[in-house]
């Protein structure tokens, strides 16, 4: 795992499986619910830990509320992980939500505001 390649290619593997796991495994309501989609997995240098990066769609559920979920669900996800890798270890998941998307689309708005507002020449 020392050479980029190998860790690249782990990290995607991993969020591909992620992925499938947490839109259609998943069995708590909250995360269900909140449409997540995993946006990026940062591996440690050991890639015994990962950062799993989420992006959830419109919930009635509270951002702190979806975070406890994957926390209390982790080593669900992980279980369901470890069957489907062909790594030698598992990594341990910490799940953050990503909220770039969210960013994007507040500036976004912000510069058709800004848009809006400029004269007419």
């Amino acid at each position: 795992m020392t050479d980029g390649r190998g860790r690249a290619r782990t990290r995607e593997e991993i969020k591909r499986e992620l992925s499938t796991i947490v839109e259609f495994e998943a069995r708590d309501p909250i995360i269900r619910e909140a449409f997540p989609t995993v946006m990026d997995v940062r591996l440690s240098v050991d890639a015994r830990y990962a950062k799993v990066y989420i992006a959830v769609g419109a919930t009635t559920a509270s951002k702190e509320e979806i975070v406890e979920a994957f926390a209390r669900d982790r080593g669900f996800f992980r279980t369901q992980l470890a069957r489907r890798l062909t790594t030698r270890y598992t990594p341990q998941l910490e799940f953050v939500l990503d909220e770039t998307v969210e960013w994007a689309m507040r500036l976004e708005k912000l510069l058709e505001d800004e848009d809006d507002e400029l004269p007419a020449d």
